[in-house]
């Protein structure tokens, strides 16, 4: 039984990481304040990966085992790094939420990443007698990874909504041309 109160519907999976961001922006869009930081994190398994996290998130943090880094305080060298692997990297873009230009190649490459979008406004839709919300809504886009953060197949993207508010799911997912594709899961 589910008891947050928010639940997640599944409304995409694909092999392709570009086509999952392309849907999780547009569901995003369908907000009344699409101008939002973004949540990233992921578990990278490579130097390169790391390297690359860290020069398109500056502001970043990892985590190995139990050592906690800033980016500024990673090893520069190929070696030193390699003997933290894997690295959980986390990250927070500004209010526009612009993604650096290769986070989807990085998170498409990653053991398992998302993209969480967090209280986003989703509008009123009068015609389903739902007012506008924004109490742990938002879109979130899993990387070879599920909702959990487990290790998975493939990319999915998911809308949260409040609660009973199953209605208000299917309708985000057809304004982006998607259906719900499963059923609802734990939310935030």
């Amino acid at each position: 039984m589910l008891v947050g109160d928010s639940v997640a519907f599944p409304v995409l999976r694909t092999g392709d990481a570009e086509t999952a961001l392309a849907v999780a922006c547009a569901l995003v869009c369908c907000s009344s304040s699409p101008d939002r930081s973004v949540f990233v994190d992921a578990e990278l398994t490579c130097v390169i990966e790391v390297m690359k996290a860290r020069d398109m998130f500056p502001e970043s943090f990892y985590t190995s085992g139990n050592v906690f880094l800033r980016a500024e305080e990673l090893p520069q060298g190929p070696a030193e790094l390699a003997r933290l692997l894997p690295v959980t990297f986390s990250a927070e873009t500004d209010e526009r939420g612009e993604l650096p230009c290769g986070t989807v190649l990085l998170l498409g490459g990653a053991r398992c990443g998302q993209l969480a979008w967090m209280g986003v406004r989703w509008p009123a839709v009068p015609e389903l007698g739902l007012g506008p919300e924004w109490a742990r809504t938002g879109v979130q886009a899993c990387f070879n990874s599920t909702a959990e953060g487990e290790p998975a197949v493939g990319h999915t993207v998911l809308v949260h909504v409040r609660r009973g508010e199953d209605e208000r799911a299917g309708h985000l997912a057809r304004q982006v041309g998607q259906t719900l594709i499963g059923p609802e899961e734990e939310g935030w």
